[in-house]
């Protein structure tokens, strides 16, 4: 049965192992977006160098997603809005990424691969589900804190966001080996035969 969890980052490896599929997320406490690839290439190039970093990632959270924001004149953010982008652009660079960094959940929408699962399992981190579309809910949880290399386009920006009881954030991949999505694609292959034959289609 799906519980309702509230969490504060820095996140602990015992936090995120007791994490099941369908849990609801409530968190509370710093996540860093990271919108583009070069978000991930960056950070993970620093770490692989030895380099400081700007930023505490191992136990936090990062956070697959767009914003819109405004900078004001006296250095403060007016902050409009917070969605989420579709998390599988970054498969490639997200296993690697959790193994160096010691993030404890991604968030983002759609799920990813097989080799971000191991990873999460190996280490301890789970991927929680944003609820795509519904930015008004969203946002009025969410602070601007801090840009990192800033860009001419806010959009291309890499934040710390302030997090305040943000969610609902559902777990849809846990650190125990276990994807909601790979349990969906099982579940629709199993009943492809059956709908091909009440459709009357020769399945190939």
């Amino acid at each position: 049965m799906a519980r309702t969890v509230y969490l504060k980052t820095p996140l602990t490896e015992e936090d995120v192992r007791g994490l099941q599929l369908d849990d609801v997320v409530y968190l509370t406490g710093d996540a860093y977006t990271m919108m583009y690839i070069d978000h991930f290439t960056r950070l993970t190039g620093m770490i692989k160098a030895g380099e400081p970093l700007p930023m505490e990632l191992k136990g936090n959270v990062i956070y697959n997603t767009g914003t819109i924001f405004r900078r004001e004149e006296d250095g403060t953010y007016d902050f409009r809005a917070i969605g989420a982008t579709t998390s599988s652009k970054f498969n490639a660079y997200t296993p690697e990424f959790i193994r160096l960094s010691g993030v404890r959940a991604v968030i983002g929408k759609g799920g990813m691969d097989r080799n971000v699962l191991d990873a999460m399992q190996e280490c301890g981190c789970v991927y929680l589900a944003i609820v795509g579309g519904c930015s008004a809910i969203y946002t009025p949880h969410v602070e601007l804190k801090r840009e990192f290399w800033p860009q001419k386009s806010w959009a291309d920006n890499q934040l710390q966001l302030r997090l305040d009881a943000f969610g609902p954030l559902f777990v849809a991949m846990d650190a125990n080996g276990n994807s909601i999505y790979e349990q969906c694609g099982d579940t629709a292959q199993e009943n492809l035969p059956a709908i091909y034959e009440k459709l009357g289609i020769k399945a190939t």
